[in-house]
């Protein structure tokens, strides 16, 4: 008798369920495990996952991430596996995953950079078009959305990290929908990759981000203004001198605050 996961934390991004699940808490087989980010977060790696098929008492998502734990998933490590219910959450989000590999060792300009600095989503599909497929896409879109904002950077394909390893040279987009010749991922996302940035864009639009929950985050206060365009040319100022602004405070945001 399967015996399922049950998450540490239930969070709910743009309408997304996340159910947070951490390996680096819940690691009984002693797997290897992906290291802490030292760098920053340049943004979020798209992949696509095949659809298994699970009983009505779990997800493809909680499989996946179980079947992680066990030890099933060669050397996998992602963030998130998404599919049309929700999300579960497989390692915190100032952590590196492993995910961005085309074959052979890791070299600095291609999937090292996607592992050590990108946040990994793995979108869970079989291609059909379904009403599965399209509201695992959809749970995709927003939590891309949900993570950019917290943390900005791009938008990218496991295929732009197999590009920049061979060679290859182009914009983000360009690299994001050229034909790798190897992983051709996420296969049922990117061949309609604009539509898809652009329901990322219209998610990112609807509100602004509280802080992950798993994460601390600083607001800086440098002045209040009555007067619309004073605070314009304060903030200009703000950009571009140094020790401007001497009275100006750092303080930790909360969900209060």
């Amino acid at each position: 008798m399967a015996v399922y996961l049950a998450p540490d934390k239930k969070k709910t991004w743009k309408g997304v369920t996340v159910n947070e699940y951490f390996l680096t808490v819940h690691n009984p087989n002693k797997i290897s495990l992906p290291a802490k980010r030292s760098g920053d977060c340049i943004g979020v790696t798209i992949h696509n996952t095949g659809r298994i098929v699970t009983s009505a008492q779990t997800t493809p998502a909680e499989q996946y991430t179980r079947a992680t734990v066990n030890g099933n998933m060669n050397t996998v490590r992602v963030h998130f596996y998404v599919d049309d219910v929700g999300a579960w959450q497989n390692l915190p989000l100032d952590w590196q995953s492993w995910h961005a590999g085309q074959s052979g060792s890791a070299d600095k300009n291609g999937s090292q950079a996607g592992n050590a600095q990108t946040i990994s989503i793995e979108c869970i599909m079989n291609g059909s078009g379904d009403e599965k497929d399209r509201k695992a896409r959809d749970n995709a879109a927003r939590i891309a959305a949900y993570l950019l904002e917290i943390y900005g950077g791009e938008l990218y394909t496991h295929n732009y990290w197999c590009n920049v390893r061979n060679g290859k040279k182009g914009t983000v987009d360009e690299l994001n929908k050229l034909n790798d010749g190897y992983k051709n991922c996420p296969i049922y996302i990117r061949p309609k990759w604009d539509d898809f940035k652009a329901l990322v864009h219209s998610y990112r639009k609807q509100a602004v981000a509280e802080p992950a929950d798993d994460d601390e985050m600083y607001y800086l206060q440098i002045g209040a203004f009555r007067d619309r365009k004073k605070a314009e040319a304060a903030l200009k100022t703000a950009q571009t001198e140094k020790r401007a602004y001497p009275e100006a405070f750092l303080k930790k945001f909360t969900k209060e605050t």
